[in-house]
Order: C-alpha cells, then structure tokens, then sequence
C-alpha cells in the first residue's frame, strides 16, 4: 500500500514509528552545532542569570527565537559568568 492511500496522516504515522519530526530533527543538529563550537554539552545551569553562563532552557529558546548556534555560543562565551571548558577567563 502506498502511504498516500494510507487512512493516516505522515505525521501520526512518523509519530507511532518512533521516527523523529523536521523540527525535532533541526532541533538535535542546532544543539550539536552549538555543543560542537562551545567544547560542551548544552546542559548547564544557569537559573537566574546567576549560574554558569548557559542553559539547554535558554538554547531552546534561541533556537525557538530562530537564533543560530553561531549567534547563541556568540552570547555565552561573551557573558562573564560562563565558566566553560575552554573558557580563556
């Protein structure tokens, strides 16, 4: 049977396959984009502002925003606070 003819939508029959969506999938190579330039994983803790210079909350949301992983590593290396692995301060 051809999936045009299939009862089902593409998206539900993705879904139920365990198959990934288009924007899952840019999702996952933004944070590996963004994880490969700043040396780390995108997981960090950075609650108020007050922690260490990062978050996986705040890459959501750049990524939300449309900001590139170039521009959003950009805003964290640049923040005093960050504290990462290759970090020059």
């Amino acid at each position: 049977m051809d999936l045009a003819d299939h009862p089902f939508s593409v998206e539900n029959i993705a879904r139920e396959s365990g198959a990934s969506n288009f924007s899952e999938r840019r999702w996952l190579r933004w944070c590996r984009q963004a994880e490969l330039l700043l040396g780390h994983d995108l997981d960090g803790n950075d609650v108020d502002e007050a922690g260490c210079g990062y978050s996986l909350d705040e890459a959501s949301n750049a990524f939300d925003r449309g900001l590139s992983p170039n521009d959003y590593v950009l805003n964290v290396i640049l923040r005093p606070r960050y504290r990462g692995e290759f970090s020059k301060s």
